[in-house]
């Protein structure tokens, strides 16, 4: 890994921050006049499309009428059938209220809203004459509320806002991600060559860039320098140059280090940056579907548990697997089986079906987290791995802050399937980028990490396990699948996941029993609100985890409290009195 100091970060971090800020910026307020500029232009073209609408059935109902006539059938005994009328307002939310009327004006049928005084300032009233054998027998009147455009419009904020931030949350990863690849990880990588030409080391070069880049042109330099030793080299070994050629040759190898040998390679360039986008595609693909998912299962808890407890379980050997396999291929296998169980998922014809895919499916998250962590240990030594992972569980937060919220929109425009083969391409695309950034390099040995004594914190992650399926996983999608304007439900359940990524990201790895017991918890966790829903309501049920919740948050705060606190802190410090 390469040692920038402080002031020479700042020397591309400066401009790549304001770049960020400056693209984010710019794609918020295209987006926000676009959104401006539809709704000002909503009356205009929706309105006259829902007049057309409402010409349409009031024809179509008149035919119908007519047709009637021609039978037999009196116009007052046809109007009769207020079902059908009934069902016909119901199946279209758009159209306000349905009259009927004969030749003398007089009111046959009324249904709806608005038609007891037509009121033309409200409403938007059609007019289709009953005409049967040039005989106008009565008129039927279709209204549509001329406010209904701007209150569904309005009703639309929220998924509007949500989709905005799930769009800024992606275009802030993809963007980070080109900008560091292209120009952060080249600039760090010259600045770390000319710290070591500056400490007098020419062994390294920056890796191939434009012929006429600035890495190009230190990299010439740097041959030159090395050409000039072996120069010197080669006329110290004359006969009568060897006495102060070796003098020479002495002091220059003192005070520098050159690449005699030919062995020195480019500097590896800083690519952590990767996996963040990774372990971002990763956690938005597994939790895009599960706003939609215990709806879709007829309030069943076990797809969720099925899901977590394979996820839990295969964290505990998906470490030494992907230490065997390398990180690519391993990202790779997890990202297909994730794409495969969320098509599987979405086609499932009954709940065995549905057990499987999700499992399978939690599998597959496993394997690329794993990959994504592997990589860091691989890239990262000890003073950076924290930061590496620092980044990994940022870019892991930020997808599940908007990956629910954006599921749920996606649901409701696209039906479940079409939420779930979203999940699945996101998971592709993952997959085509691993094979395309990720290199085939041997994992690095693992030290082994020491036995921690039992503290607070293995109680707090256990119930953490249990807490987070139960509540927003299960019990707060299934609660609000039926409310209108729930669309920041979901997103409030992507904050606590992205509060626990964070949270977990502190904590020190936990051994394989731990990763056991959180799976069983994990998977107890949905369970147990669908047995607290059943018995005390879905309202008693969220207040009685809630209440668990705290309780686990203050042993979480307890826990890394005592984790953070050092061993010696209480022992007097020992001063020897006399200096040797």
């Amino acid at each position: 890994m390469m040692h920038v100091q402080r002031g020479d970060r700042e020397l591309y971090a400066r401009p790549t921050r304001r770049l960020c800020a400056f693209v984010l910026a710019v794609m918020l307020l295209t987006q926000v006049a676009l959104a401006a500029y539809a709704w000002s232009l909503s009356d205009q073209r929706f309105l006259p499309a829902l007049e057309r609408k409402a010409e349409t059935i009031g024809q179509a109902l008149a035919g119908r009428l007519a047709r009637a006539i021609d039978q037999g059938t009196p116009l007052a005994q046809a109007a009769g059938s207020a079902g059908a009328w009934k069902a016909l307002l119901a199946r279209h939310n758009d159209i306000a209220y349905i009259l009927l009327t004969d030749a003398s004006g007089k009111v046959l049928y009324r249904g709806g809203k608005g038609a007891e005084v037509i009121a033309p300032e409200n409403y938007l009233d059609t007019r289709a004459d009953i005409v049967h054998r040039y005989v106008r027998h009565g008129q039927v009147h279709v209204g549509v509320e001329r406010g209904y455009v701007r209150t569904q419009m309005s009703a639309l904020r929220y998924d509007l806002a949500v989709l905005l931030l799930a769009s800024l949350c992606i275009a802030f990863e993809a963007l980070w991600f080109i900008v560091t690849l292209n120009f952060s990880a080249p600039v760090r990588q010259v600045i770390a060559v000319m710290s070591h030409m500056a400490a007098g080391d020419f062994r390294h070069r920056a890796a191939a860039g434009p012929p006429d880049g600035l890495a190009a042109r230190l990299n010439l330099l740097q041959a030159r320098i090395n050409d000039g030793l072996r120069e010197v080299t080669r006329r110290a070994a004359a006969p009568a140059q060897q006495a102060v050629g070796a003098i020479v040759l002495r002091r220059l190898r003192a005070r520098y280090r050159f690449d005699e040998d030919g062995s020195g390679g480019p500097l590896a360039r800083q690519r952590i940056v990767t996996v963040r986008l990774l372990a971002f595609l990763c956690v938005f693909a597994a939790l895009l579907v599960q706003p939609v998912l215990a709806p879709h299962a007829g309030a069943s808890p076990l797809p969720v548990s099925a899901f977590v407890l394979a996820l839990m379980l295969t964290l505990a050997w998906a470490g030494p697997w992907s230490d065997r396999v390398g990180r690519r291929r391993g990202y790779v296998a997890g990202a297909l089986a994730t794409a495969a169980a969320l098509a599987c998922t979405a086609l499932a014809p009954n709940l065995a079906a549905l057990l499987l895919a999700r499992a399978a499916g939690g599998v597959g998250v496993a394997l690329m987290l794993s990959a994504c962590h592997g990589y860091v240990h691989d890239n990262a030594d000890a003073s950076g791995n924290a930061r590496g992972l620092a980044l990994l569980a940022g870019g892991a937060a930020l997808a599940a802050c908007c990956a629910p919220a954006a599921g749920a929109v996606l649901a409701d425009h696209l039906g479940y399937a079409g939420a779930c083969f979203a999940g699945a391409a996101v998971a592709l695309a993952g997959a085509a980028l691993a094979a395309a950034v990720l290199d085939r390099r041997s994992a690095r040995p693992r030290l082994p990490i020491p036995v921690q004594p039992p503290s607070l914190a293995a109680p707090a992650v256990v119930a953490a396990a249990c807490l987070y399926p139960g509540v927003f996983m299960f019990l707060i999608p299934l609660t609000t699948a039926q409310l209108d304007d729930a669309g920041w439900f979901p997103l409030l359940g992507g904050l606590a996941a992205a509060l626990l990524a964070l949270l977990c990201a502190r904590i020190r790895p936990p051994g394989q029993g731990l990763c056991l017991l959180a799976g069983v918890a994990a998977a107890a966790g949905p369970v147990a609100a669908a047995l607290l829903a059943r018995d005390f309501g879905p309202a008693g049920a969220m207040l009685v985890l809630g209440a668990a919740t705290l309780g686990a948050a203050l042993l979480a705060a307890l826990g890394l409290a005592a984790l953070n606190r050092p061993r010696n802190a209480g022992a007097p410090l020992a001063v020897p009195e006399r200096l040797p």
